[in-house]
């Protein structure tokens, strides 16, 4: 039954991640920034906010909560997370309300195999009782297509723990995790507003808004494209790292360069070429640029002098009124306003602990003109 109430839900917010916002601008809307699997503490702010009620249920009414991206990792909540996010899109939608989840670094990070900031409680979440035999076929099957190189089996398994391999088949394109995250961007501009978890360095790019949502959606798209490929063709297997997967792609290409110096290229080296290139070069692609608009901390490391300049050239191009952005904590838990009040830096470091000491939950309200910050005072 659990199964089947989900399936309905992950349908469901596919479905509204591509509906417009209303004309109208909202009444109220409520950003929150890094949760990082810290499901208690987004439970809190969200009840805080007057969001959900303590069944977790939508009482936001005709609200909009913007989740400024960073949902995943380090924290061992990810799971529940997706699956509130997930719920309470249905659910605000049919209120007259929206839930807008929005993609940041760690999100892509997962949706290319690169999980070092995965908790292991995270994997175990997705394990099951077929979990130990899959293990050992997906040591086989590295072993197979580990080009003559012997695996340490204690090492590969010690990296591969119970769930790896169910966790990276949930991300896949075709999977429910997987779908739904890959139909959510990585902005929003709502009333004025733009929301997204980094910003936009306009050294880096000077793509409209919209522009730069198609380009991550284009480049995961090439990427996906680029791993089935590799997978279809044994080199390589459906829970490959993104190190793994790159390091692959740039062999293939090396041997495609040197064969060009031999023979004529084909028709069919063209294409793999075209298929290959976006994975060996991913380091470059608005995904993993440091300069990107899922890694950039310009907002928070720019100078008060550099910044007054800055933001404004970014006000007048995208003719806005503010950016509400996260990505960079700002300790001891207090949301920052910058540059008179054009930009806030909500990421207060929610999963606290060992990560972010002295952090809290945190939201941004905003109605109309007046911004509010709200908070959850830790016991």
């Amino acid at each position: 039954m659990r199964r089947c109430h989900f399936a309905s839900l992950f349908a469901l917010a596919a479905f509204i991640a591509f509906m417009p916002l209303d004309a109208a601008p909202p009444s109220r809307i409520v950003a929150i920034g890094d949760i990082h699997g810290a499901d208690a503490a987004f439970v809190s702010i969200l009840q805080r906010a007057g969001l959900i009620d303590t069944q977790r249920k939508w009482t936001g009414g005709t609200a909009v909560l913007v989740q400024d991206g960073d949902f995943m990792d380090r924290g061992t909540g990810d799971r529940a997370v997706m699956d509130l996010l997930i719920a309470l899109e249905a659910q605000a939608a049919a209120a007259g309300g929206r839930v807008q989840t929005l993609l940041g670094n760690h999100e892509v990070m997962n949706l290319l195999g690169e999980n070092r900031d995965v908790a292991p409680e995270v994997f175990q979440s997705f394990a099951d009782d077929r979990s130990e035999s899959r293990r050992e076929q997906g040591f086989a099957a590295a072993a197979k297509i580990n080009r003559g190189q012997s695996l340490d089996k204690a090492a590969w398994l010690a990296a591969h723990p119970p769930g790896f391999i169910e966790y990276h088949e949930a991300l896949k394109p075709n999977a429910p995790y997987g779908r739904w995250l890959r139909s959510k961007p990585i902005l929003a501009e709502i009333d004025g507003t733009v929301f997204m978890h980094a910003g936009i360095n306009l050294d880096f790019t000077k793509d409209s808004l919209d522009s730069i949502n198609r380009r991550v959606r284009r480049e995961l798209t090439e990427w996906d494209d680029g791993v089935r490929w590799l997978e279809q063709h044994d080199l390589a297997l459906p829970f490959s790292k993104l190190s793994e997967i790159v390091a692959v792609a740039q062999a293939e290409l090396l041997g495609l360069k040197a064969k060009r110096k031999r023979e004529t290229f084909s028709d069919d080296d063209v294409t793999i070429t075209k298929i290959l290139m976006p994975l060996a070069t991913i380091g470059e692609s608005s995904l993993l640029s440091p300069e990107g608009p899922l890694w950039f901390r310009g907002y928070s490391n720019w100078t008060d002098e550099e910044g007054t300049s800055r933001m404004a050239e970014l006000l007048r191009k995208y003719r806005v009124k503010r950016f509400v952005t996260a990505h960079t904590p700002q300790l001891p838990g207090h949301i920052t306003t910058r540059f008179g009040g054009t930009l806030f830096l909500i990421d207060t470091g929610m999963l606290d602990g060992r990560f972010f000491p002295g952090g809290r939950p945190s939201a941004l309200e905003i109605v109309g003109d007046t911004t509010t910050p709200l908070y959850v005072e830790k016991n």
